[in-house]
């Protein structure tokens, strides 16, 4: 089952020439991260705010796991949703704490568990338990945006909606967020859609890549397919794909990687983490005698395997 799904959704806007949403019918699948990609004014934040009824559509039906939205009242449809935004929104007169707790405490969780939530959610996203008591100014903007993605968190929702998140964080700052999502999704596994402008944060980032145009759907894909078969001359300047090193760097081995079989013994062959880009592992695969690397997990464990005619095969390195 999709997690989410558009079917000929569109959004025409009072006063506008064309719709700000064309037609789109689309599926997110339940458990990846989708990036919408495109140039400013594509319908991405437009596409995005739908799913939690912050814009409705003019026509067309979204579906949240089988469910069409509209038959949900909308405030119980934004608690079941996580929202992450570039401007992070958090409650200035608020602790930190009580801004994580915000959603549980309007679930009507008990105290105790909303205390533990707190705290599991600080550690899990890398802030130490002594925050709880302070607020959102005594915070770096990257802190700041860690409790939003925190807060969006706290309710353990299947969905998470974000809308740049990483935007106004310098660079550094940024690498180090992006990171942290991923690692996060492999051990959360949400459903997840994210707008960017960033064709090297969605290249990332993503498990499938939406590249939008004013308002219509380009092209749907993997990053690496994306790449190697642009949909259009569009989507060929955007993704910059004749930068092949570029692509190698942006591209994670698990969107790529071959499921174990038999002939693959992990104990006898190089490990390569999942997260690693495809520009390390070809590296790896430089090596002396040479040609297959192992996908580990955080734990340790084998998870699939790849080969430099694998790379080649999905295109980063065809001709």
């Amino acid at each position: 089952m999709a997690g989410i799904q558009f079917v000929n959704v569109s959004k025409q806007y009072p006063g506008a020439t064309a719709p700000a949403v064309d037609n789109i019918t689309l599926e997110i699948p339940e458990g990846a991260m989708v990036v919408l990609l495109g140039p400013s004014g594509c319908g991405k934040t437009t596409l995005l705010k739908m799913v939690n009824r912050l814009h409705e559509p003019t026509s067309g039906i979204i579906f949240l796991n089988g469910v069409d939205i509209q038959s949900m009242p909308v405030n119980q449809l934004r608690r079941n949703i996580g929202y992450v935004i570039q401007q992070v929104g958090l409650f200035p007169h608020l602790t930190i704490a009580k801004n994580i707790a915000v959603v549980p405490e309007l679930l009507r969780w008990e105290r105790q568990r909303i205390e533990r939530r707190i705290d599991e959610l600080l550690d899990l996203v890398h802030l130490p338990l002594d925050f709880r008591n302070r607020y959102p100014a005594q915070l770096s903007g990257g802190q700041q945006q860690r409790v939003g993605l925190a807060r969006a968190l706290a309710a353990d929702p299947q969905v998470m909606l974000m809308d740049e998140p990483f935007g106004a964080i310098d660079a550094i700052t940024r690498e180090s967020l992006q990171d942290q999502l991923l690692e996060l999704q492999r051990r959360l596994k949400k459903t997840i859609l994210f707008v960017t402008h960033d064709v090297e944060e969605a290249l990332k980032l993503a498990d499938e890549i939406i590249v939008l145009d004013k308002g219509r759907l380009i092209q749907k894909d993997t990053p690496c397919n994306l790449l190697a078969n642009p949909a259009s001359d569009f989507v060929r300047q955007l993704l910059n794909t004749d930068d092949r090193i570029r692509q190698l760097s942006l591209v994670r081995v698990e969107t790529v990687m071959k499921s174990l079989d038999s002939a693959i013994q992990p104990d006898q062959l190089p490990q390569v983490p999942l997260g690693t880009d495809l520009k390390r592992v070809l590296s790896v695969m430089l090596s002396p005698g040479v040609d297959t690397a192992v996908v580990i997990t955080d734990e340790g464990d084998p998870i699939g395997f790849i080969t430099f005619e694998e790379i080649r095969k999905v295109g980063c390195l065809s001709t």
